[in-house]
């Protein structure tokens, strides 16, 4: 008798952290029904004990659906998930990183999302943060200058805004399901990438042929992100290949699904985009807590996560009672969602109290980086007035008015002689 085939093939590359894969294994084993999985894993000439003991541990897991393939140096994510497509036997291909743990109940719902709506062409699980329950990754988002984010990283995974189904432009490639005929007519991941992009092409492709790609919130997968030493070597060349092979085909959708939600966009003096509540309902929640009490505010900040005024009430009462680590906790969060100044240095001056000379050095950091920005303010006011002629002929006065005001607020005109609109 013929063995029954899989229903997915999953596609694994690993670069040494024989650890991570290890745990990454283990959890697709608990948490998924023997016989469904065909496991693939693409060692990209590992040199730790990932090349003697994956595949002993491959097999006892998942016996002959395990099918190591061994190369003789790293050819990076795109080569690695290429070929191990290549080798699939399975209508659908999971490409998943080695860095991530299934939770209980992860692949029904992607099965299901891809089954009840043909318009699908790839969907992806919730990415979690393991240490935190906080969203990793639910979508990735365009801000006004094209550059991407994780819509609604750091919001507690339980929040109404993240389950929410909505229109994406791409999704991450590092838990990504699709038909295996899809992949291939799509010419599978451009090989061109260094470990970075290849998914934004990839979606670009998928939505191409008229099919859509979707986050699916019911499925909940952890993921350590970025572990692989060198991860953001070459996301600037990425960015430029990806705007050279896909121009014109992303554009900034930010603010329009933080709109949907109840959110506002904001500009830091840098121009770093980020999400506000509206004034309105920050004065209601501050209005709410007059009498403050910790254990309660720390509530509302779960339900409101953008409440701005609610972390700097609970981080003051922290330190107040010498509570500097839970403080340090409250203060990285706050800058974050509200990245100042003021706030990476009380976030500095917050963590080396609480004895974390690690988060107060990224602190210092970040204040060095954005300091150096504000002493050269003339790019930022070229971009800033070429945002601003692009919304205006866009139609989008939200983030045209976002961007005059920026360079009202600093004096200047709101005309110059820069190219108009985003840059990839």
């Amino acid at each position: 008798m013929t063995a029954k085939a899989p229903l997915v093939s999953v596609i694994i590359p690993a670069w040494n952290l024989w650890d991570l894969t290890r745990g990454c294994l283990e959890s697709l084993h608990a948490h998924t029904p023997g016989g469904v999985l065909e496991i693939i894993v693409v060692d990209n000439g590992s040199t730790d004990a990932t090349a003697s003991d994956l595949e002993p541990l491959g097999r006892a897991l998942f016996g002959e659906l395990f099918r190591p393939i061994r190369l003789p140096e790293n050819k990076g994510f795109a080569v690695a998930s290429n070929l191990g497509a290549a080798q699939a036997r399975a209508g659908r291909l999971l490409f998943l990183n080695n860095d991530t743990l299934v939770t209980p109940g992860w692949l029904p719902p992607l099965l299901r999302a891809l089954d009840d709506d043909t318009r699908l062409g790839a969907v992806g699980p919730l990415l979690l943060y393991p240490d935190t329950d906080r969203v990793q990754h639910c979508g990735i988002a365009f801000t006004p200058s094209l550059s991407t984010e994780h819509l609604y990283a750091n919001f507690p995974a339980a929040h109404p805004a993240v389950a929410a189904r909505r229109p994406l432009q791409a999704i991450t490639g590092a838990a990504l399901l699709m038909e295996r005929g899809l992949f291939a007519d799509c010419g599978g991941f451009h090989d061109g990438y260094l470990n970075g992009s290849e998914d934004l092409e990839l979606c670009w492709r998928i939505r191409e042929r008229g099919l859509k790609v979707a986050c699916v919130a019911e499925s909940r997968v952890y993921h350590m992100e970025s572990r692989t030493p060198g991860r953001r070597d070459h996301d600037a060349a990425n960015a430029a290949r990806l705007n050279r092979r896909c121009s014109g085909c992303f554009g900034p959708d930010l603010h329009k699904l933080a709109r949907r939600d109840g959110f506002e966009l904001a500009l830091t003096p840098w121009l770093e985009t980020y999400l506000t509540l509206p004034p309105a309902r920050e004065a209601e929640l501050l209005a709410d807590h007059a009498d403050f009490e910790p254990g309660r505010c720390w509530q509302a900040l779960q339900a409101d996560p953008l409440w701005q005024s609610g972390y700097e009430l609970l981080a003051a009462f922290l330190e107040e009672h010498g509570k500097y680590l839970e403080a340090s906790g409250v203060r990285l969060l706050h800058c974050y969602f509200f990245p100042t100044l003021p706030g990476y240095r009380r976030l500095a001056l917050v963590a080396a109290q609480a004895g974390n000379p690690d988060l107060a050095g990224q602190a210092a950091r970040k204040i060095e980086h954005v300091t150096g920005l504000l002493e050269d303010p003339e790019p930022l006011v070229r971009k800033a007035r070429g945002l601003a002629r692009w919304a205006r002929r866009a139609g989008e006065r939200e983030v045209g008015a976002l961007y005059e005001g920026w360079l009202t607020d600093l004096g200047l005109p709101l005309e110059g002689d820069e190219p108009d609109g985003p840059d990839e």
